[in-house]
């Protein structure tokens, strides 16, 4: 099955919207980096603790560490945001390892599109958004991956739109 269509097949089937029409996997603003650098410091430290059994013990652990740092907030690893001409959807996966995996889509936010802003930012390896309710000032900040098979665009585009 194409990632996209189901996407759009378990975010309706989460929301009961027929009328979603385009939808994106997403994970909290800045996880890309902290990973990224908690990765490189576990390695640095390890090595210098342990050669290369120690560097790769501590690249692991640094890596966990970053993950953990990126998702202590509100949001959970695995975001997927989802759109109908009227509403925009905030789910998670059943597993929170991600799209592939996922059976069931969770819900977390139902947001009415006329009351929200969006501020978009290019970055070398992601594409950052913070999705800001007027109503109730919250906001929502979500990076989508630009590597691999994350189908973030179409929905970033919408949110554009």
């Amino acid at each position: 099955m194409d990632l996209k269509q189901k996407l759009i097949d378990l975010s309706r089937e989460a929301t009961g919207d027929d009328t979603i029409t385009v939808a994106g996997d997403f994970q909290p603003k800045g996880m890309t980096w902290k990973i990224a650098v908690g990765a490189a410091a576990g390695s640095v430290l390890g090595e210098a603790v342990g050669g290369d059994v120690g560097q790769s013990i501590g690249a692991m652990g640094g890596y966990t560490t970053g993950k953990y740092a990126a998702t202590s907030g509100e949001l959970p690893p695995v975001i997927i945001v989802a759109a109908s001409p009227t509403r925009l959807y905030l789910m998670t996966s059943n597993n929170a390892k991600g799209i592939i995996f996922a059976r069931h889509l969770l819900l977390i936010d139902t947001l009415d599109r006329d009351n929200l802003s969006v501020e978009m930012h290019q970055r070398v390896t992601a594409r950052t958004a913070v999705i800001t309710d007027s109503s109730t000032g919250h906001e929502y900040k979500i990076e989508g991956k630009r590597i691999l098979f994350h189908h973030m665009n179409d929905m970033l585009d919408a949110l554009a739109a």
